[in-house]
């Protein structure tokens, strides 16, 4: 299946958003629901879910779901997912253990090993923004039963309606405008109020298969006054008030519509644009789940040693120095970790694959 390069890009700039979004609350304090950054630290993971819905259809859409399949479909999304995550873990409990002699519970350690933490408690994730990781898995579990569903063409309204109804119950019953979202996390990461996002993803992947892509005029408008909402739709203060109420499905329908355009419209930049932008959209699993631990190093290692106390100054070095370490660090992970894993996983896949032929030709 032929690659969405523009769909990379928007994956590589989501993780980027979200290192420049962490940084600068680390140092200057975090950005409010009135500034872009602010809102992209939230709605950059909702548009990680819905191109991940996107990708997964598209690579999945004609599979058959035997035994054989799923086994296979398992592993490979394990082994895609599992060793950046368990290096992310490494990084922050290797600190704990050596400096503060202080370790992680058995049982929390061995969920986010194993990744099943999302199914029972989203919170017990252990490196920063493994949360999402969690939930990811939450909706690898139902991913088969969505792809079912799609091929009903009423059935699978009936899910995404379904889903779009706990969307809101969050939004509108759960989600407090009063409290701030730190003391809501625990609510607003559970799965049951991001799986809606998935979901849109695979409808807007099934949308194109089945009624082609509209005219470059509608997507390119559809992108424009998407972007330009997502930007300055009026509204301030803690980034609980863009997740909540009539400000959560707007924001989700403005991420759908930038999603929505640019699987549809599909371009490539010039060379050099297109390589940086390709760059980033290649290491962006291991630059979203590792800048937080490697900050967490700059933190203990440099910023306290150097009596940071500025914020200018914290911002500066993070910026300087912690971004450009973290996209080396990523570089190297995604080249000599990441696509090992990916190679493995595949040749797990095919042997099992080919003993089972063998099986049922004897």
């Amino acid at each position: 299946m032929r690659r969405v390069h523009s769909i990379d890009y928007l994956r590589g700039m989501m993780a980027l958003s979200v290192v420049m979004y962490h940084y600068t609350a680390y140092s200057l304090g975090v950005p409010g629901s009135e500034s872009l950054l602010g809102r992209l630290g939230i709605y950059a993971v909702s548009t990680f879910y819905i191109i991940s819905g996107m990708s997964m259809f598209i690579v999945y859409q004609n599979e058959r779901w035997s035994l054989k399949a799923l086994t296979s479909f398992v592993l490979k999304r394990y082994f895609r997912i599992a060793p950046v995550f368990w290096l992310a873990i490494l990084l922050p409990a290797l600190w704990y253990a050596v400096i503060k002699d202080h370790y992680y519970d058995g049982y929390r350690l061995f969920s986010n090993i194993f990744l099943f933490f999302g199914f029972y408690d989203p919170r017990a994730y252990i490196p920063g923004g493994g949360w999402s990781i969690g939930n990811e898995m939450v909706f690898y579990a139902f991913f088969p039963l969505i792809i079912v569903a799609s091929r009903n063409c009423w059935l699978f309204v009936g899910v995404l309606a379904t889903l779009f109804l706990v969307y809101c119950y969050f939004a509108f019953f759960v989600l407090s405008p009063d409290k701030g979202l730190v003391v809501q996390w625990g609510e607003y990461i559970n799965p049951l109020n991001q799986i809606f996002l998935f979901a849109a993803g695979v409808a807007l992947a099934w949308g194109r298969k089945l009624f082609g892509s509209p005219s470059k005029v509608i997507v390119c408008v559809t992108l424009l006054v998407s972007l330009l909402l997502f930007v300055f739709y009026p509204v301030s203060g803690d980034r609980i008030n863009i997740v909540t109420g009539v400000n959560r499905i707007l924001f989700t329908f403005f991420c759908v519509g930038v999603c929505f355009s640019l699987l549809n419209l599909d371009f490539e930049l010039r060379p050099a644009l297109s390589s940086f932008l390709q760059f980033f959209g290649d290491i962006s699993y291991s630059l979203y789940l590792l800048h937080i631990a490697l900050y967490f190093y700059v933190q203990n290692l440099i910023l306290k040693k150097l009596g940071a106390d500025s914020d200018f100054l914290k911002f500066f070095i993070l910026f300087f120095f912690s971004l450009p370490l973290a996209v080396l660090v990523s570089y190297l992970v995604h080249q000599y970790l990441e696509k090992p894993a990916i190679r493995f996983a595949k040749t797990i896949t095919a042997s099992k694959n080919r003993v089972s032929a063998m099986s049922t030709n004897a």
